[in-house]
């Protein structure tokens, strides 16, 4: 597969219409008349491909270049968030939503169906026991981390 840049892309479309020894609106009202050697009509398909081609490199651009400012107002947005919400108010909506991440980790299992300890055990599992081992071992650090979350600050 071949990659080129868009200004290569534009230097062989240039290339391709001068090779038919026609210009740019000769070889298009022809090709729309079907008035064209199949010669010239293959290089105009080709020269139709590339003009696709540099169309959605432009919107692709333009979509990057959206999407990397939207992720600039976003990270401006969540640093306001910080910086302006009192802890207060965030422990408050955090407490507000333990009993729902207390009920999703209690449809984990709570050990592996065929070990007891589902602690790893080096190697390429790192992460459990055994693959059914991984969600009940999931459960126990989320139950440890949901645990430090719901301590209040009198217990700290």
């Amino acid at each position: 597969m071949t990659e080129k840049t868009p200004e290569g892309l534009r230097a062989q479309r240039a290339h391709l219409i001068a090779s038919t020894g026609l210009a740019e609106a000769v070889l298009r009202e022809r090709a729309e008349a079907f008035q064209l050697y199949p010669e010239h009509m293959d290089v105009w398909r080709t020269v139709e491909g590339i003009d696709c081609l540099l169309d959605g490199a432009e919107q692709d651009m333009q979509l990057t270049e959206s999407q990397a400012q939207a992720r600039g107002w976003e990270e401006k947005y969540f640093e306001m968030v910080e910086k302006y919400t009192p802890i207060a108010v965030r422990d408050a909506a955090l407490q507000d939503h333990l009993p729902v991440l207390r009920r999703a980790i209690e449809a984990l299992p709570e050990t592996c169906r065929y070990h007891a300890d589902t602690s790893p055990r080096g190697g390429w599992r790192d992460e459990a026991c055994c693959d059914t081992g991984i969600p009940a071992r999931r459960r126990a650090l989320a139950e440890k981390a949901l645990g430090a979350l719901s301590k209040t600050k009198e217990q700290i």
